[in-house]
């Protein structure tokens, strides 16, 4: 429980990334068309609203208006909120006239007078003889927009949170001293022995095993005049600075080339410590193999040697 405890205050910040990417996925493909959708239907909700509420004053004080200019009204409407109202000019008037029936407080007199003058105007209206064609509905296209954009947004923060994990895991194991060592304790473990062991034995099934090795290096291998001092490491995390840096040391002191095997792989800090090193010099260059079974260093070893 305490470790557990203590991995997350160690990466609360990426928690909090992860949550916030998360977040941002789930309101782009979920939310964001729903909202774009609502503010469109609020917008005819308004309109229709608007008419509604302008046509029965004009109606209920016995004002002339024709069946164009309620036409004309709904058209105004939809320039102005920018959208595409529903309903007929016809059907605008039905939705009038039920309104003004279901008004009790208006005397039942008046409302007749209404319904004729409503009736009078509908009269007015000619079916389209064919059926006009519809402005496109940008509404759903502006919904993937605004979805697409958030989900990049959230691919685009995963990533940093993966490349921060990744940029957090190397800069951790170049700062520890050492690294995180399992075959170099006093007491080597079994995992370390045996892949120690297998490197071995492909140096001696490749005929270029020279020597076991000594307190300064693991092995000594040559082929065709060249001889290498191979390190082999066997971490339960990347090999980092320290590691790479006494490594080259002791390539240098030996006046030998370098080979250096890891199970784990290197950061890549330490990668362009070693690029830099075989810069400078023809003779003493260092080489990385990475791999965790026989076969994988075998054939990389192979390469090498040329064999």
């Amino acid at each position: 429980m305490k470790l557990f405890f203590s991995w997350i205050l160690k990466n609360s910040w990426n928690l909090f990334g992860a949550i916030g990417v998360i977040g941002t996925f789930y309101f782009s493909l979920m939310y964001v068309p729903d909202y774009v959708k609502d503010i469109s239907t609020s917008k005819v909700t308004v309109v229709h609203e608007s008419l509604m509420d302008d046509i029965q004053e004009l109606i209920f004080y016995g004002k002339a208006i024709s069946i164009s200019d309620v036409k004309t009204f709904i058209r105004g409407k939809e320039l102005k909120q920018g959208v595409e109202y529903p309903f007929t000019s016809e059907e605008l008037l039905v939705q009038i006239q039920e309104r003004f029936m279901g008004n009790k407080f208006i005397p039942l007199e008046k409302r007749e007078s209404i319904l004729k003058s409503i009736s009078t105007i509908r009269s007015q209206y000619t079916p389209p003889q064919k059926k006009a064609e519809k402005a496109y509905n940008w509404v759903p296209i502006f919904s993937w927009i605004f979805s697409g954009l958030g989900v990049l947004a959230g691919l685009l923060g995963a990533t940093s949170i993966i490349n921060k994990l990744k940029t957090d895991k190397e800069t951790e194991a170049d700062i520890i001293s050492g690294d995180v060592v399992i075959n170099h304790n006093i007491s080597m473990s079994s995992a370390a022995f045996e892949y120690e062991k297998m490197v071995g034995d492909v140096l001696s099934e490749l005929d270029v095993l020279k020597d076991r090795g000594t307190n300064e290096y693991d092995f000594l291998a040559g082929d065709k005049g060249k001889e290498f001092i191979v390190e082999v490491k066997k971490y339960r995390s990347l090999v980092g600075l320290g590691t790479a840096r006494k490594f080259l040391h002791q390539v240098l002191e030996s006046g030998k080339g370098g080979i250096l095997v890891t199970s784990s792989g290197v950061t890549q800090r330490t990668m362009e410590v070693i690029a830099e090193h075989n810069k400078i010099t023809e003779t003493q260059n260092v080489y990385l193999v990475t791999g965790d079974t026989k076969e994988s260093v075998k054939n990389q070893l192979a390469k090498l040697f040329e064999v």
